[in-house]
């Protein structure tokens, strides 16, 4: 009997052997799975971790973007009413140009009609001056006749007094010499 239980305590320590190595595989492929378990764990965290910062940054980048487009809807508004009032200026510009080159029109007529006016005046003023010219020429000639006329009146007048003279001196009385 002694060999039967040393066979059956070498068959149990052997059994407790092969039940020890099993859990110790077994343990192994615990520890395994539990460290690939970990690992995963672990990169989820990492990945959480990044995908929070990322989201931070994404928020802060919204919120700048947000500033961003409310700061260009405020410079839009303004843009849009400075286009507004330039626009204003530009009609009331344009309609000022009208204006003047209407009265531009207005003033070259104006002055087309005064200069034509002044032709006109110019016109008459020089057939004026030659009927004067004419006029003059004509009383010269009517003065130079009638110093002709004056002189020969003159001339016969003095003739006539010169020959009462004469006749009077042969037809005066003879008592008073």
């Amino acid at each position: 009997m002694r060999n039967i239980l040393t066979n059956l305590l070498i068959a149990v320590a052997l059994g407790l052997c092969v039940l020890i190595w099993y859990q110790w595989v077994r343990e192994g492929d615990s520890h395994k799975k539990v460290q690939a378990l970990t690992d995963t764990v672990h990169d989820r965290d990492e990945t959480i971790q990044g995908n929070q910062s990322r989201i931070r940054q994404i928020e802060a980048e919204n919120t700048r973007v947000d500033g961003l487009k409310n700061q260009l809807t405020a410079t839009l508004k303004t843009n849009r009413q400075e286009i507004l009032t330039l626009t204003k200026d530009l009609d009331k510009a344009n309609a000022e140009v009208d204006r003047q080159a209407k009265q531009v029109d207005a003033y070259k007529d104006a002055l087309e009609r005064a200069n034509e006016s002044i032709k006109k005046q110019n016109e008459d003023v020089k057939r004026q001056n030659d009927e004067l010219k004419k006029l003059a020429e004509e009383r010269n000639e009517i003065v130079t006749k009638y110093n002709k006329v004056v002189a020969d009146f003159n001339e016969l007048a003095n003739k006539w007094n010169a020959l009462q003279e004469s006749l009077s001196k042969t037809n005066a009385p003879a008592g008073k010499k």
